[in-house]
């Protein structure tokens, strides 16, 4: 390993193709307040200000390290390559930053500092190139940024607009909340150099302020320099590093040790990446979303979820990178090619989820997933649907999933073991000839409050009593009356009602004291028994007992229904008699049953109760067919 402290001037002007390998991330350097491109030009501006000012005392700036390596055995009159281990962003960023000084030279035509600039951008051909289309550039980025690096360098900024018009208004500027940050950086550098030959024409010239510009920054920066020898691991020395103000992702550090093991084995890097890496690089895969308490790039998830369905363990999330490591590592895979099938496999499907794709047999699960917030479930999907199944048998499997969270949320019980749960079924799966009837018998055989799936009588029971409404959120308690207004439906309810329409309504209002007689025809002076105490009103014990005993029935299932239009607060708290027409012309079956009773009341709310249950269970059942 050898190190040196350099001008940019003496480190851009060789002869040499800077190349990214394949495991680096995509240019990262952001252009917010206190990020990197801000404070680069900061520091550009005190360099060029220093060189206008003729000061005699200039210090340098250092500006970080790169850290590089060369292949052996380079054909003689090839253009040098240096792959770059670390620093990617900060000679990216150098190439930028000539581009944006060329193109302000350009709109105020000091042509000459553009062929200037040029030959710190390109090489000059020579015979001795193998592939002069790539030799001539001196910066090779990866595959992702490579095209619109190219169009940055080789365009105007007039032709870059309509090369890249997505990311322009009409009036010409950029669309920065969307813009990839190659594109944001370079754009900001140009737009702040053009500001700065503005605020200081009263002073200099534009040509003068051009020139401090160009001189200040190859002359007035300057980076540490290391080259690795050959026997030091240029990959391991990347794994080991943050880069400035962004340290590397669990996903960044993945795809290190992927290609590290690739080129060990003497696997084609770049075909691994084209033919089975390539789509992990979709921006789908780098956004933040949340599952559960963590808010993490889809692709950390995709990491975890794959881990524990191939592994059917806990894992340690603030650790991934590492935990797919000691998974790979015990799979002995023969090729970095054949894991990186599984990730595709499982990344499909993970994908397909989170997109809600309705084509696939598991779209109905994973959209009570996303209503429960329950990712802990992902896993057992994954592993699911990379068994070698009919749809039929996947699809049941998929509702037995259902049935165990709808079952377990209808009853109260807790979800906080299902990171327990979701291994052990995988494990207990794992080498079954029938996965569906030892699925039911697992599910079946779990015991105690933390895992057990509940009987057809509690479901009945808990449908009854249980107060759900403020409980249950109501996202899940639209689902599954919704559920059961399907299956409540015969053939002349041809009406398919979006459930994005559908609120929850509760037959017998919250605020019923004013219209709804209590059943000895006394009315309340307001619904608990508490309140009218306070208020002074005196109440004789049956009327206590009753308002305590419709108290315990409003919140209930059997009291509650889906409405297509949300009712008129007058209608909502009237008496049944104003209600109960509109719910008879209800496109809704559950309505029209609930009108179909000349009262309604405490006894009727029960009995609903019981029937929506025995719907329920014969919807979520614990048997399979």
């Amino acid at each position: 390993m050898r190190s040196d402290v350099r001008p940019l001037n003496s480190v851009l002007s060789q002869r040499q193709q800077w190349v990214v390998p394949v495991y680096q991330r995509h240019y990262e350097w952001d252009t917010g307040q206190d990020k990197q491109i801000p404070k680069l030009w900061d520091d550009l501006k005190d360099k060029a200000t220093e060189f206008l000012d003729e000061q005699r005392t200039q210090f340098p700036h250092y500006f970080g390290a790169i850290i590089f390596s060369e292949p052996p055995k380079q054909p003689y009159g090839v253009v040098p390559q240096r792959f770059l281990v670390d620093g990617q962003q900060r000679i990216t960023t150098f190439q930028l930053t000539l581009v944006a000084i060329r193109e302000v030279a350009r709109d105020y035509q000091i042509l000459r500092i553009l062929d200037a600039i040029d030959a710190y951008l390109y090489n000059e051909k020579g015979t001795g190139m193998v592939k002069p289309d790539r030799e001539r550039f001196k910066l090779w980025p990866s595959s992702f940024d490579r095209l619109l690096y190219q169009n940055i360098l080789e365009s105007t900024t007039d032709k870059l607009r309509e090369l890249q018009k997505n990311f322009f208004y009409k009036n010409g500027k950029l669309k920065k909340t969307s813009a990839p940050k190659l594109l944001r950086a370079f754009w900001y550098l140009y737009e702040g150099m053009g500001d700065l030959v503005q605020e200081l024409e009263d002073e200099h010239d534009c040509e003068q302020v051009i020139d401090a510009l160009l001189t200040g920054f190859l002359s007035g920066f300057q980076i540490v320099i290391i080259q690795l020898d050959q026997n030091d691991d240029a990959q391991e020395i990347f794994a080991s590093l943050n880069g400035l103000g962004k340290p590397l992702s669990p996903f960044d550090l993945i795809r290190n040790d992927v290609f590290h093991r690739a080129q060990k084995t003497g696997e084609d890097e770049q075909k691994l990446f084209d033919e089975l890496w390539k789509p992990f690089e979709d921006p789908f895969w780098s956004e933040q979303v949340r599952q559960g308490r963590l808010k993490r790039a889809r692709a950390d998830h995709l990491i975890t979820q794959a881990v524990i369905a191939e592994t059917a363990r806990e894992v340690n999330v603030s650790k991934i990178a590492t935990e797919y490591q000691h998974y790979v590592r015990k799979r002995a895979f023969q090729t970095v090619a054949e894991e990186l099938g599984i990730l595709r496999r499982h990344a499909e499907t993970y994908r397909s989820m989170e997109e809600r794709n309705q084509q696939v047999v598991f779209s109905g699960i994973a959209n009570v997933l996303s209503i429960w917030d329950m990712s802990t479930f992902y896993p057992l999907i994954l592993w699911i649907n990379a068994q070698t199944l009919e749809d039929d048998d996947k699809a049941e499997l998929f509702q037995a999933i259902e049935s165990y969270i709808i079952r377990r949320e209808i009853c109260g019980l807790t979800s906080k073991s299902y990171n327990k749960v979701v291994p052990g079924i995988i494990r207990h799966l794992s080498g079954q000839d029938d996965i569906v009837s030892a699925f039911f018998a697992h599910l079946s055989g779990l015991k105690g409050d933390i895992a057990r799936m509940p009987t057809d009588s509690e479901v009945e029971q808990e449908f009854v009593r249980r107060d759900v409404y403020g409980v249950i959120p109501t996202s899940r308690i639209r689902y599954i009356l919704q559920k059961i207004e399907y299956a409540k439906r015969d053939k002349f309810d041809e009406v398919i009602v979006s459930s994005e329409n559908l609120t929850i309504e509760h037959v017998m209002p919250q605020s019923w004291s004013e219209h709804w007689a209590l059943p000895n025809e006394v009315n309340a002076p307001c619904e608990f028994v508490w309140e009218a105490l306070y208020r002074g009103y005196e109440l004789d014990d049956e009327t206590k007992s009753l308002m305590e005993e419709r108290q315990r029935v409003i919140d209930t299932f059997g009291n509650l229904t889906l409405i297509t239009n949300a009712l008129n607060p007058k209608i909502g708290n009237g008496p049944w008699e104003t209600k109960r027409p509109y719910l008879k012309e209800s496109l809704l079956a559950l309505n029209r049953q609930i009108a179909g009773n000349e009262l309604w009341d405490e006894t009727i709310i029960r009995q609903r109760a019981t029937d929506l249950a025995q719907v329920a269970n014969e919807i979520w059942r614990v048997q399979s067919t």
